[in-house]
């Protein structure tokens, strides 16, 4: 009845599945990806409908695909918001001393730039801060990410924790939890730790307003390292304000459950 194309390359779906309906998903700022546009045209046009996770995600696709303005419709990511609590319970041998534990999430890519994560590090590090700072994910940038670790001298102080079936408990238990993205579509992983009540900075990639409101369930720093390190050490000097974000996300509905209604609705159409 209905075919979904979650990640792309959306061909296969597109010639290799019979179904009344197609649907494919974005998830990526347009703006900031090279693509073939004749040939992603064809692959588009074989779906019914093209799925946008938020409202800047739409906007950026049809900046490059105005034709397929009446194929796109808005659903945002649907998480599960009781199973991450309840995965957060796991239990997680943490010696709480005297250093402050950023954790940031995601693929080890270009888009995350995680690359540049050790010098933000020793930025902070020179204004007086005790950081350890982790990073759970894999990829293809981890001997980048590593070399760079190692170029500013700071093997103690970012930690690669690799894989993690469930990030959740690492999550709940950090002070901070960072996305120092270059570009985003809308970052599951920042709505997670907002979910578990944690504080987030996000840099300011050109979707960042759609991911949080600067201030009150996040905030927003600059995109060069100087700029993010001063915005981190400005959070971090301010503990009211850490815990007014916390209480914030707490008082927000992340669960988004109803989104799931548009696809029923899909199908039955």
């Amino acid at each position: 009845d209905l075919a979904i194309s979650f990640l792309t390359p959306h061909y296969f779906v597109a010639k290799k599945v019979r179904a009344k309906k197609k649907i494919a998903w974005i998830h990526t700022d347009y703006s900031r990806v090279q693509v073939n546009i004749s040939s992603e045209l064809t692959m588009w046009n074989a779906y019914d409908y093209i799925v946008s996770i938020s409202q800047s995600v739409s906007k950026s696709f049809l900046q490059v695909f105005p034709s397929l303005t009446s194929k796109i419709l808005l659903i945002e990511n649907i998480l599960p918001y009781s199973l991450i609590l309840e995965q957060s319970k796991e239990h997680l041998i943490a010696n709480k001393d005297e250093y402050i534990y950023l954790l940031s999430v995601g693929r080890y890519c270009t888009a995350k730039n995680f690359d540049n994560i050790p010098d933000i590090c020793s930025r902070l590090i020179q204004q007086g801060f005790k950081i350890r700072w982790y990073i759970i994910g894999f990829g293809g940038d981890e001997p980048l990410i590593r070399q760079k670790i190692s170029d500013a001298h700071m093997q103690d102080h970012v930690i690669l924790l690799g894989k993690k079936a469930n990030p959740y408990p690492y999550i709940k238990a950090c002070d901070l939890y960072v996305q120092p993205s270059r570009y985003e579509g809308k970052c599951v992983s920042v709505i997670e730790a907002q979910i578990l009540e944690k504080p987030v900075v996000i840099t300011d990639y050109s979707t960042s307003s759609s991911q949080l409101e600067d201030g009150v369930d996040g905030v927003i720093v600059p995109m060069d390292n100087e700029g993010c390190a001063t915005g981190i050490a400005a959070l971090l000097r301010n503990p009211d304000k850490m815990r007014q974000l916390s209480a914030n996300c707490k008082k927000l509905d992340y669960s988004n459950a109803q989104e799931v209604e548009k696809i029923y609705q899909l199908v039955e159409a």
